[in-house]
């Protein structure tokens, strides 16, 4: 991929000819999936937003629902595959809760843009394809570390909670919703938000105070596509 210069506009990076024309295209298809919905574009709009012809869209892409099914799919195996690395050596169902917490807030305020094509356009994708069977394992075994994490602190005595299925619906939607809200430039760091969800969220399963793992967020997941500044 050509890097963005400094200073260097998203409208300028999309129709800039030397860059990457594969993530130009999946970078414009994450801004307007996720700004109009992906129902609501066409091959056209994203031919347009990068000054490329329908053509040349489908000479990088077969088709729409394709193209939409390989951002969910990289964009799900980035989010395991780095919560894999960050539980790795965890064992303390404290320390895996708060890493799962701070990792996901970190993700989707770092990348707001494709994690809410992520999480709101599964429905787009052909009921009972393989495309959407793919999405929807890679979905489970993600969120499969929240439930092992709550049952093991469940068993172990460490977690108090009554419904473990409302509890990680409800903890996991805490951490989603700052694709909606966050800003860099806003009144708390990205650091102190992850903070201050890991202790609601250690006070909703009703765990002692203590001190627990922080989240190292260079094992953070890098999505070139994520449009930038936006």
């Amino acid at each position: 991929m050509t890097e963005r210069s400094v200073g260097t506009t998203l409208e300028g990076y999309l129709t800039d000819r030397d860059a990457d024309a594969r993530v130009r295209i999946r970078t414009a298809a994450v801004l307007l999936f996720a700004r109009q919905g992906y129902a609501a574009t066409t091959i056209r709009d994203l031919a347009r937003a990068i000054n490329m012809t329908n053509a040349g869209i489908y000479h990088h892409v077969s088709s729409k629902e394709a193209l939409l099914a390989d951002l969910m799919r990289a964009g799900h195996r980035g989010l395991i595959d780095s919560t894999d690395r960050m539980l790795d050596g965890a064992r303390r169902p404290v320390d895996r809760l708060a890493l799962l917490i701070s990792s996901l807030t970190a993700i989707h305020a770092l990348n707001p843009m494709l994690t809410r094509v992520m999480d709101g356009e599964l429905r787009s994708l052909t009921p009972g394809s393989t495309a959407q069977d793919e999405i929807i394992a890679l979905r489970d075994a993600y969120e499969d570390h929240w439930r092992r994490a709550l049952d093991d602190g469940v068993s172990a005595g460490a977690f108090r909670v009554t419904d473990r299925r409302l509890t990680r619906l409800a903890l996991m939607s805490m951490c989603t919703g700052t694709s909606e809200w966050y800003r860099p430039d806003g009144d708390s760091t990205l650091e102190q938000v992850c903070a201050e969800f890991v202790a609601i969220g250690l006070a909703a399963v009703r765990a002692p105070a203590q001190a627990v793992a922080t989240c190292d967020f260079s094992l953070l997941p890098a999505f070139p596509w994520e449009p930038p500044n936006v």
